[in-house]
């Protein structure tokens, strides 16, 4: 890795490592302060469902003003909201902090991976996009257990602060020490790529109608992934008798699984096969994964189904955000924040839809619907162009 896809990629982990030291301590937060499991649903889908709105938007200042300033925005609210929320002692002042946190965070992580676009070639950039899928696989993995452990020791707020700091000592760090990735000679050269879409009478709405089909994908696939999230603990409590312990060792292995993947195994594999071939298998291996864990009935077929999850999605992100930014070459900045509120959407809308028929329909049901998802966006996959674009 280039030193500043390696400054990208911790960026990337220290999001998610904040992010992550909320969830463990989260039930117990709430029923500190005698709230409800509705308000409580309300807390955690005000997040996503915030940053929906604003992501085009970060996208275009990414794109317009720089990579570096959407970052330290994005990081510096993650950490205002994630402090006002650990001081917040009603339902609406929680509600606002998360709200808030939402609003000004969602400009970080497309930022993020913009700025990997930026300053890898396009060839290189499903093994630059690896990376970066590591780092979030390793925060995702990291952050429960330091919350669980933090607020075991230090009380169910410590892991709020916690978060709080890691976030404003991050933003701090990137204005003193990252470089900006969007230099004149890379606005110049998207500036020359625009100029030629618009020669060949191509508009940005058509580059946006033209990335429908991955932005579907990703809505898919990541609904689907939240569909394992949302349900594993209540499946592994009713089915099997599971702790939280056992439900977090599993979700851990299976971050584990993600980051040693899009790590190391990604890169050999994109050497000898297309993005297409790669989502593709991945979207079909994490299908069948959802079908298995519907179906376990014992310990270890729930462990190896949730691993086999896990293993698709780690094949399918790293090459399905090169896929993307080479079809929005000179757009870098905007498909990202298009891709940004995919993914939100499908966190706020996922965890609602799945845990509803998994009280109203049977304990199966989520994982059947995830794996229907993901046998639509596999076909969106094998349709996809492996086409790089033209150079300008």
């Amino acid at each position: 890795m280039t030193r500043p896809v390696m400054f990208a990629a911790l960026i990337a982990f220290l999001l998610m490592l904040g992010l992550g030291v909320l969830f463990p301590v989260l039930p117990m937060f709430t029923r500190e302060l005698e709230l409800t499991d509705f308000q409580a649903g309300l807390l955690l889908s005000s997040y996503p469902l915030a940053g929906v709105f604003v992501s085009p938007f970060w996208g275009w200042v990414s794109g317009r003003v720089g990579r570096k300033p959407a970052i330290v925005v994005g990081l510096f609210g993650f950490g205002v909201g994630f402090s006002l929320f650990g001081l917040g002692t009603t339902f609406e002042q929680l509600l606002g902090a998360r709200l808030l946190g939402g609003l000004f965070s969602a400009a970080a992580l497309p930022a993020v991976l913009a700025y990997a676009a930026d300053v890898t070639p396009p060839d290189r950039r499903s093994t630059a996009m690896g990376a970066i899928g590591a780092a979030i696989g390793l925060g995702v993995s990291f952050g429960p257990l330091m919350g669980g452990l933090v607020g075991h020791a230090l009380g169910v707020r410590a892991p709020y602060f916690l978060s709080g700091a890691i976030g404003i000592s991050s933003a701090i760090g990137v204005w003193i020490w990252l470089p900006e990735s969007l230099t004149d000679s890379v606005r110049e050269q998207i500036d020359r790529h625009r100029v030629a879409l618009k020669a060949d009478g191509l508009t940005t709405r058509d580059l946006v109608q033209s990335m429908l089909p991955l932005l579907v994908f990703s809505f898919l696939t990541s609904t689907g992934r939240i569909g394992l999230d949302s349900t594993l603990g209540f499946l592994a409590l009713d089915r099997l008798g599971w702790t939280e312990r056992e439900v977090g060792i599993v979700l851990f292995a299976a971050g584990m699984m993600v980051a040693l993947v899009q790590g190391g195994l990604i890169r050999p594999l994109a050497r000898v096969f297309s993005d297409r071939a790669l989502m593709t298998a991945g979207t079909l291996v994490m299908g069948t994964g959802l079908v298995g864990v519907g179906l376990s009935m014992n310990a270890s077929t729930l462990v190896a189904s949730g691993l086999t999850v896990a293993l698709g999605f780690a094949l399918l992100t790293p090459t399905f955000n090169a896929a993307l930014s080479r079809a929005a070459e000179g757009f870098q900045g905007e498909a990202q924040g298009f891709n940004s509120t995919a993914q939100a959407l499908s966190r706020v809308v996922g965890p609602v839809a799945f845990l509803f028929l998994y009280q109203a329909v049977g304990s199966a049901s989520p994982y059947f619907l995830a794996a229907a998802l993901c046998a639509i966006a596999a076909r969106i996959a094998f349709r996809t162009s492996d086409s790089s674009p033209p150079d300008v």
